[in-house]
């Protein structure tokens, strides 16, 4: 089982998904814009950033993939920490590419870059 997919429909619902041990994906709304060269519309929606300092579980991301999978919460924490620990082992020799959400790799001074992805749009009133 992944967690990538239960990140991302907590997305749509929340502002703040927190992995614990590892980061907190955060949204943040941002409106209409317009391309005035292009005459191109963007429809409004949220900006993901991640943060890697929130790190305490919320409870949030467990509880979801216990309702989800029918698994108890513990199984569910035991869950989220092996993917973590497989996220931090890739990371030491290549990109992170999370479906849906973004990239991670790790720069020159070893700290944790994060790219979102473009091409889903996490504000459902934006549909």
């Amino acid at each position: 089982m992944t967690i990538v997919k239960y990140i991302s429909d907590l997305l749509y619902r929340y502002e703040c998904v927190i992995v614990p041990n590892f980061g907190g994906f955060v949204t943040n709304e941002i409106s209409a814009k317009v391309n005035h060269l292009t005459h191109t519309f963007y429809a409004p929606s949220k900006q993901l950033t991640f943060n890697s300092h929130l790190q305490n579980n919320d409870g949030l991301l467990a509880n979801y993939i216990a309702g989800v999978e029918n698994i108890s919460y513990s199984e569910a924490i035991s869950t989220i920490k092996k993917e973590v620990e497989n996220w931090k082992r890739s990371l030491t020799n290549e990109e992170l590419e999370l479906e849906n959400i973004g990239s991670f790799h790790i720069n020159n001074e070893g700290k944790l870059i994060f790219e979102p992805t473009t091409i889903v749009n996490y504000l459902t009133a934006s549909f």
